[in-house]
């Protein structure tokens, strides 16, 4: 998925690449009943990635003795962290290892990537939903109470293990591992960077084209596998208040969605509970009482629309560049409104927006977890394998359309929305 190499800029800081595609999987729930529980389904060889058995020296409240038990209890914690604010009866599967393939040079990296395993729309649900309607994979299973057929995995998402291994990967400074939220200045947090990239996977992400093909052009939504093009529940949301009536994103031509994407600053995320209960939080971002998105006058596939405009404050964990003031530790801020707007029903009191002073809500901790045997994991490139266990079911709907799935500008824009460049500032 998204490759975005970004350069770090000497006097701001480190500018790095968030950069999805996994068989051993771990569950982790939350006390309460209502929130999801999160498996990951890690797919890194023995010795390698969260298997990888190098001594490591506690830090930070993260008391794993190798490299690789540091990654998993990094990992839980962040995905407990989400996990505990968002409701589904349907375990949130996620598939994740570390990718050596993944650049990372010396005033240069991809992070991580990471987003929804596919799209469904039309399918049945036990909840409202919008027609005609792409809908991140974990949302539709939460929608409708049980596993969409022939889906495995909910979320993808690789990470980069050069940062701990590789002496010209952005000076040897290596992952921050610690759970305690204090990360240095010169390191990339690991669990800031697994909340950023697995609110990604539960859909804030447009769909929308960014670059033209054979089938699609720049502002295109994409075909499902019936043909016809769809929005997505994220991109529905979205407005361009330059736009006479200020409508949302599907009721734009093409070509309007086209120029929208790089109209700063007048594209925001129009969602009616971000609109009334976060912009108001807010005092920098906003524009006529709604919150700014990121569309940049020169497009930028990697970080253009799925991330806040960096002007939020206070600072956003799904702004493109961490800033300090954007730890998941300290809840999970607008990202909360947003889940909420595309359908997510908020969990253990969670609101919008989130700032609780809990990192884990209802009393579950990262330790709630179990260990299952290798499974068959989605194929590369998103193709859904087929599972059998009790929560797979019918429900039919629409999927997107293989060549939409495949098509390497659709696979970029994904890794795009997946990742975020990273500068790290002091903040007051």
């Amino acid at each position: 998925m998204r490759a975005l190499q970004t350069l770090i800029g000497q006097r701001l800081g480190r500018s790095l690449g968030w950069a999805v595609p996994a068989v051993t999987a771990m569950a982790f729930m939350s006390a309460s009943a209502s929130a999801a529980e999160i498996v990951l389904v890690v797919g890194d060889d023995a010795d390698n990635g969260f298997n990888d058995p190098t001594p490591a020296t506690p830090v930070g409240g993260n008391d794993g003795e190798t490299l690789g038990e540091q990654r998993r209890i990094a990992f839980r914690y962040a995905a407990s962290i989400l996990g505990s604010r968002v409701q589904s009866s349907v375990p949130i599967r996620i598939e994740a290892t570390f990718d050596d393939s993944l650049a990372c040079g010396r005033t240069a990296a991809t992070l991580a990537s990471a987003s929804p395993a596919t799209f469904v729309a039309n399918f049945a649900s036990q909840r409202s939903r919008a027609a005609n309607t792409f809908y991140p994979l974990a949302l539709a299973n939460a929608l409708r109470g049980r596993r969409v057929a022939n889906t495995v995995n909910d979320v993808a998402a690789r990470f980069n293990p050069g940062l701990d291994s590789n002496a010209n990967c952005l000076g040897g400074q290596g992952w921050y591992y610690g759970i305690d939220g204090a990360t240095p200045d010169d390191q990339p947090s690991f669990v800031s960077t697994v909340g950023h990239e697995l609110t990604h996977g539960l859909g804030f992400v447009s769909l929308v084209a960014v670059a033209s093909d054979d089938d699609t052009q720049p502002g295109q939504f994409p075909r499902a596998s019936n043909g016809a093009r769809y929005p997505d529940i994220y991109s529905s949301r979205i407005q361009d208040l330059e736009v006479s009536g200020q409508p949302f994103w599907p009721d734009l031509s093409d070509a309007q969605r086209r120029d929208s994407l790089t109209n700063t600053p007048d594209v925001v995320f129009g969602g009616s509970s971000t609109t009334a209960n976060g912009a108001p939080a807010l005092t920098a971002g906003t524009n006529q009482g709604r919150v700014r998105l990121y569309t940049p006058r020169t497009l930028s596939r990697a970080s253009s629309i799925a991330h806040w405009d960096p002007s939020l404050s206070p600072d956003q964990i799904m702004e493109p560049f961490a800033t300090g003031g954007d730890t998941v530790t300290r809840g999970i801020g607008l990202s909360a409104c947003v889940l909420q707007d595309m359908g997510w029903m908020l969990a253990n009191n969670a609101r919008c927006p989130d700032d609780s002073s809990d990192a884990i809500l209802g009393g579950a901790t990262e330790d709630d977890v179990t260990v299952e045997e290798p499974m068959d994991m989605t194929a590369a490139g998103g193709e859904s394998a087929s599972r059998n266990d009790d929560d797979d079911g019918g429900g039919g709907g629409c999927t997107l359309a293989d060549n939409a799935r495949f098509d390497p500008l659709w696979m970029l824009l994904l890794v795009g929305a997946a990742g975020a460049a990273l500068r790290r500032r002091r903040t007051a």
